[in-house]
């Protein structure tokens, strides 16, 4: 159980977490998004690569979202690359050695939005989904 301290929270697992404008609690540590295969991370460097988006290439190379703004951007990235995904599929293109892009589609979502919320994000993951 943490102990609460104004701006500053010690949890009993020895992880020092600031709390900033008291809204969110960002952690010391580094949170990489952790995809389930090494395929997922392919395949999404692959439309951050085709869209030129580096914030994103470096999101996945293992760059932490740091504000709103930054989760906000790579929520929407997700859902600009599902309609690109679509797009392939429905032409049958090989993307990254698959073909099958709506089974890579689902485990990516699950990744990235475990990944925004556990940065503390889930606000800006919802707003992108609404959004699409």
């Amino acid at each position: 159980m943490p102990f609460y301290f104004p701006f500053l929270v010690i949890s009993c697992s020895k992880k020092i977490k600031l709390l900033l404008n008291g809204s969110r609690l960002i952690s010391s540590t580094h949170i990489m998004i952790n995809f389930k295969y090494p395929k997922e991370k392919e395949i999404s460097l692959h439309y951050a690569n085709a869209f030129s988006d580096l914030l994103v290439e470096k999101i996945l190379n293992g760059t932490d979202v740091s504000n709103s703004d930054e989760a906000l951007h790579l929520s929407k990235f997700y859902w600009e690359m599902v309609d690109a995904l679509v797009e392939d599929a429905s032409k049958n293109n090989l993307i990254c050695g698959e073909l099958n892009l709506q089974e890579w589609s689902e485990l990516i979502f699950n990744s990235f939005r475990s990944y925004i919320r556990n940065a503390g994000f889930s606000t800006e993951w919802d707003k992108a989904s609404d959004e699409n």
